[in-house]
């Protein structure tokens, strides 16, 4: 009976032990794949910004994103694109209207979940590089504003 509970523990410690081992290496190929994915963006030309109220009026005077820009249009087929994309806003903005406090509350549950693991320490870095992220986006978005990506994330202790 012994050499059964002696068996049963040291599979339970290999199972912790794979389970810590996956972990770790999502962890680090997360990393890695965040390091790849900076550093394309780096080289890739920014971004048109988001759809708004600005980007339908440049629609409308016939000012495509880039990637319609290159297909060469006549005047006519930039007219009828920029109307169908002006049509479809309503459609787009209904969707988004509905699934964004849905995905907030989810993103907030999974936030709180992660702040429950950490430490106090831990947590307070986190929530700081997490709000400097976040302004990093909303600078990357908003075109037009000095200054770039703003400060460099907080230090790591």
């Amino acid at each position: 009976m012994k050499n059964g509970v002696e068996s049963l523990g040291r599979i339970r410690a290999q199972g912790v032990a794979i389970l810590l081992l996956t972990f770790v290496v999502g962890v680090l190929v997360g990393f890695a794949g965040e390091r790849i994915r900076s550093a394309r963006r780096a080289e890739l030309p920014p971004l048109p910004p988001a759809m708004g109220p600005d980007m339908t009026a440049r629609f409308r005077q016939g000012n495509l994103p880039a990637m319609f820009r290159r297909l060469n249009l006549t005047p006519e087929q930039a007219r009828q694109i920029a109307a169908i994309m002006e049509n479809g806003r309503p459609r787009s903005d209904a969707i988004l209207d509905e699934m964004l406090p849905r995905l907030r509350a989810v993103t907030d549950s999974i936030r709180q979940e992660i702040g429950a693991v950490l430490t106090a320490e831990q947590a307070a870095l986190w929530d700081s590089l997490a709000a400097h992220e976040r302004r990093g986006r909303m600078r990357e978005r908003m075109p037009g504003r000095r200054g770039g990506r703003g400060a460099p994330p907080p230090p790591i202790p």
